[in-house]
This record gives structure tokens, sequence and C-alpha cells, in this order.
């Protein structure tokens, strides 16, 4: 007989009954301290051992005062409480079916009986292709270190890794290689980083709330990594100590910013020291391509520390997940909110933002257990309250931050600037800037990348909520559809199969980041043959129109909330469908994998949407629900207060 087992059904029971709450104070069935429950000794003996704190079920109730309670019937709850012995015992009388109380002693909460966690993992952070990082890592700063050395040895015999007299008259080989193989490179070897940062960084919820005793709400599921800067993430990591993110976010910087910043000042082309001109050379060449020492050695360093970073990763990576499956999508979420009460929790939090439900749920520990969240122990203090005092400002903006009105017009602007100093430093003499400062285009296309790659997370993150905001739309579009997912390169096909062209519009814009990052490292004209230093200025500045029509029309078409707030944690989607009666669909599909969650929903035929549906407690909610829709949604106009107003704080 399993005691737990029990224990949850009857509060499925009690879930069941909808008759008035009674007033029945259990506080003081505090149970045993948790290294009992699983002591294996009976419950006489744990009893005995417990001391003075005896918590007696309702049948053992002392004689006398049963008689007494018979002689003066009350409709009301008794709560008798014993002075010596400090025993509680409730009884209940009257109109209410009787409840057995006895079934809560202990902890009121669950804790995992089994100690074997599931461990399923994206590719990128299994063991191999973390192995692969550090391989390659470590290759690359070998070639570096090796072409340094070379390059010295060469340098004291007056010559160089290649010779030249004009960069026209080069072979193509040697040109592609010496201009754009090295960027490639590191472009490429960055998108891998970031492949395996944003799985860690999206799964890392799922992991906290996995542990034995899982986690607070702020560590879990109100934790966003994604949507947020690249560079803010190692801060946030550091502050919740959660050392994995952390070490990968710094990782990712250095292999995404500082190595490809690194890598172009380190290859220079210097003129022959023996030759005053292409004539007067005596039969050797006048340019000789050579190796920065200093520039070419932090570009080592810097991946010797990358790998040493992989190295760790890997170590920290041999913890088991937590999970069974891929939790895509809203689908994913709602699985795992359909056998415990965790949605109770979530009541009156329809329009509430991340601050308002971070503050509800600040004192409740949340565990993933068998692909099921559940609610954990209270805690009376926690780590990251936030402050008590705050302007409360009538109408907050829910959008994400880098698609508000200011910000984005704010990169916008940023990207119009850089837009003319692309064919002023080619075609002017601001082209000593390039030789000064080799790494500035490089640096600056990259945060550009940066910032986009922020962007494009936002948008494909809403891309399904805009969709049910309008209504009647269908669950592989929606419910089931996360493109957050989706590997490097495959997003704008996926998007344009699924007709969301601003999504696919935004992932060609990254890729044309990657492929500017390129193009900006050859802007030197003393450098280049003249087609490729055209073509490169050419592409560089089609690029950059691009990116900046492609902001301008996601300013156009997501500058307007269309939601409460931002779906970027597990907390804001479960307080979308707390009493959605889309719900019944998800009963037993927690262990559905992707496509049999997809099809099962398809076979259905529903429609669904975002905005004020009647739920399953008969009342208005702004929510995540199948069709009819009583109202969509419209940000600062509440339906339940234009409509329903004395339906207004039920349940807060």
């Amino acid at each position: 007989m399993n005691p737990r087992k029990d224990r949850y059904s009857r509060l499925h029971e009690l879930d069941d009954f909808h008759g008035e709450p009674m007033g029945v104070d259990i506080s003081s069935l505090e149970g045993l301290p948790f290294g009992m429950q699983f002591s294996g000794a009976t419950p006489d003996e744990e009893k005995e051992s417990y001391g003075d704190r005896k918590i007696p079920s309702a049948s053992t109730s002392d004689s006398s005062l049963q008689a007494d309670n018979a002689e003066e019937p009350t409709k009301s709850v008794g709560v008798t409480v014993s002075e010596q012995r400090r025993t509680t015992i409730i009884s209940t009388k009257g109109g209410f079916a009787a409840v057995d109380l006895s079934s809560l002693e202990g902890l009121g909460h669950l804790y995992p009986t089994s100690s074997e966690r599931p461990n399923w993992r994206p590719f990128s952070m299994k063991n191999l292709y973390i192995i692969m990082l550090i391989v390659v890592s470590l290759t690359l700063a070998g070639v570096q270190e090796y072409l340094c050395q070379k390059s010295q040895r060469l340098e004291k015999q007056g010559s160089g890794l290649v010779r030249y007299n004009q960069v026209e008259n080069m072979p193509v080989s040697e040109f592609f290689c010496w201009k754009y193989l090295p960027t490639i490179v590191m472009v490429s070897y960055g998108v891998l980083w970031q492949i395996a940062a944003y799985e860690i960084q999206r799964l890392e919820p799922y992991y906290q709330l996995s542990q034995p005793t899982g986690n607070t709400a702020a560590k879990s599921l109100n934790l966003d990594y994604v949507t947020i800067w690249s560079y803010f993430v190692p801060y946030k990591a550091f502050k919740y100590r959660h050392w994995l993110v952390f070490v990968c976010s710094i990782g990712t910087i250095l292999a995404t910013t500082a190595a490809p910043s690194l890598q172009n000042p380190s290859l220079i082309s210097v003129k022959n020291p023996h030759c005053h001109g292409v004539k007067d050379c005596g039969g050797d060449f006048a340019n000789i391509l050579r190796i920065q020492p200093i520039w070419s050695r932090l570009m080592t360093a810097c991946l010797i520390l990358v790998a040493i970073l992989s190295t760790i990763m890997l170590f920290m990576l041999q913890r088991k997940s937590g999970l069974l499956s891929d939790p895509r999508g809203i689908a994913g979420v709602a699985s795992m909110a359909t056998k415990s009460h965790i949605l109770r929790d979530f009541d009156g939090m329809d329009e509430s933002l991340h601050d308002d439900i971070h503050k509800k749920l600040r004192h409740r520990r949340y565990i993933l257990y068998k692909s099921t969240i559940w609610q954990g122990e209270f805690t009376k203090q926690t780590e990251f309250d936030p402050p008590e005092l705050r302007v409360e400002n009538p109408n907050p903006n829910p959008q994400p931050i880098i698609l508000r009105t200011y910000v984005l017009l704010a990169f916008i602007a940023f990207m119009v600037v850089c837009l003319p100093f692309i064919p002023a430093i080619s075609y002017t003499s601001l082209n000593k800037i390039t030789r000064t400062l080799p790494w500035l285009p490089v640096l600056l296309s990259t945060l550009i990348k940066q910032i986009w790659a922020t962007l494009e997370f936002n948008v494909k993150m809403l891309e399904p909520f805009y969709t049910l905001s309008k209504g009647n739309a269908h669950p592989e579009q929606t419910l089931t559809l996360d493109y957050q997912g989706t590997p490097y390169g495959l997003l704008p096909c996926k998007a344009l199969l699924n007709r969301h062209y601003l999504v696919a519009l935004i992932g060609i814009g990254s890729i044309l980041g990657d492929i500017l990052t390129i193009t900006f490292s050859s802007l030197s004209l003393a450098s280049e043959t003249p087609s490729s230093f055209y073509s490169s200025s050419i592409l560089s500045t089609t690029i950059v129109s691009i990116m900046i029509f492609s902001a301008f029309i996601a300013f156009l078409r997501r500058r307007r909330p269309f939601m409460p707030r931002q779906p970027s944690t597990i907390a804001s989607i479960l307080a979308f469908i707390h009493q959605s009666r889309m719900l019944d669909d998800f009963v037993d599909t927690e262990l559905y994998t992707h496509s049999q969650m997809q099809d099962m929903l398809i076979r259905k035929g529903k429609t669904y949407g975002l905005g004020w549906f009647r739920g399953r407690d008969n009342r208005p909610h702004c929510a995540i629900d199948q069709e009819p829709m009583l109202s969509r949604y419209r940000h600062g106009v509440s339906y339940i207060r234009a409509q329903a107003p004395w339906e207004e704080n039920i349940g807060v």
C-alpha cells in the first residue's frame, strides 16, 4: 500500500467536491520531518519517535470529547486543542459530507518516491556534441598557434606566409583562404556554440524543477534565459547559481564575439622592407602576409579558454535532465499540469504580469516528477523577492523589451547610422579606421547579429500566440508549434510553409547577419581585389538595408500588445490555461511525443484562440482555450470589467 498515492487520491476526491469550502484550520498538521517520511518505520513507531508532537487521526479522538460534541451538535467545524498533549482533534458535523482528514497526516506536498530520473536531452546537449566542441576549439587554437610560429620563423628569413605584388595577381584559392575562410570558420564555430547554449538555457527551468526537492518559482517556473540579451545571461545565471548556464553563456560570448573579433586583425599584410616599390624588389615580392603575434596569441588563449569551459560543461551535463521528452509548445506545458493541483496557484492571474505572478508564487516550491509539475513545500523566505514598494503602472507594456517602440526604433537607428559607414570606410579616406582598428568592423557586425538574435527569439516565440489572438486557430500552427527548437537555417523554410512570413523574414535576416560578419571583415581597399572589394561593399550595404527593412516591418506588425504578458516562462503559460476547458484533452498525454500530441489534437478537429473565454468554473477568463470565444483581447480594456464586473477579483 502506498500512503502517498492514497493521500493524493484523497486530494483528488476533495477536488471533485463542489460545496462551499469548510473553514478548517489544518495548519497544525505539520506531519513528520522529511527524513522520517522514508525511514521505513511503522506509523506507530514514527509517532513514538516524534516526541510530544503527536497528531492522531479523527478516529482516535478522546471519547469524552466525542460525547460532549454529541450532546451539543453544531453545523460549524469544531477544533479542540489539548494544551497538555498538544494534540489536535478535528470533527465535522452538519450538512457537509464527512471527510477523513487522517489521510492528510505528514507532508501536504509531493516529494518523489523514486530516485530515478529520466534523462531526455537534445542532441546539442549530448556528450558527443560537447566533445565535438572541445575538439574543434583545441584544433582551431592549435592551427592558430602553428601559423603564428611558422610566420615568425619565416619573418626571420625575411619572408611570410604569402608573398604577392598585387592582390589581383594572387591565386583565387590563396585569396579566399586569406580574406574569407577564417571568418567563415569562426562564424560557423560561433553558430555551433549558439545551438548548444540555446538548448541549455531553454531546458534549465525543467532541470531545476526535477531536483529531489524541486525549486522555487523564481528559479524554475518564472525563469527565462532565452529572450534576454545574451550578454546579460551570465549575470542572471550567476545570481541564481545556475552554473551550467553561466559557463555556457560565457563560452558562447567568447566564441561568437571575442574570437571572430580577434581573428580578423591577427592576419596582416606588410610591405617588404627590402623593396621600395613593385619594380624595385630585385625579383622579390612587394607585399608579405604575416601573423600578428599579439592578436594571434590572444585568439589562441580565447579558444583554449573556450575549450576549458566546454570540458566543464561536459562534466556538468552528466546530470539527468528530468525530462521524458521534449516539452515543446503550449501543449507540452499543458500536458504537465493535468494531474496535480498546480493550476490552483494561478487563480485570479489571467492578466497578471511576471512580477505579480512571482509575488504570488514566491513562497512555494515546485517539482517535476514523471512529466508532471507538482506543488512542493511552502517556504517562509525567498532569496529573490522583488521589492515590496514599487511604482504601479496603470497600463504597463507587456511586449518583450526588444519589441517595444523606443528600443526597436533605437536598434533601427543604429543600423541606419552603420549603413553610410560602409561606403564611407570603403571609398573615402576614412578607410584609415579599418587599418588602425581592424577589429572594429567585425565587432560592429557581431553586435548587430547578437541584437538581431534577440529580436528573432522574441518574434518566433510570440508567433503562435499572435495566431491565437486572431481566433479560430488550428492546433498544428499554435498549440504544438515551437519555432524556438527549430535548427539553425531551417527557420525560414518552416515559417514559409506555415505562412508566417514575418518569422521567415526575421529568420532570413539572422542568416544574413552571419554573412555580414564575413563581408564586414573585408572592407579594406589595400588588401582587396577590385572585384572582391566592390562585392564586399555592395553586399554589406544590401544586407544592412534588408535588415533595416525587416526590423521596420517587425515594428509595424508587433509594436502593439496583443496579450497581457509575454509567454516566455512556464508560469506565464500556466496562467493562460489554468481554467481552460481544453485541458480535458491533455489528460494522460504527459508521455506523448510531439507528433503524437499533434495528431491527437488534429483528430479532435477543434480550433483555439487567445482572448476571453468562459472557463471550467463558468466564469470569464483571459485565457488560451478552445472556441467559441467571448471576446478578443484588447490591451488596456478588460472584458470582465466591462461585461461582468461582479466576477472581478474572484479567486484572487
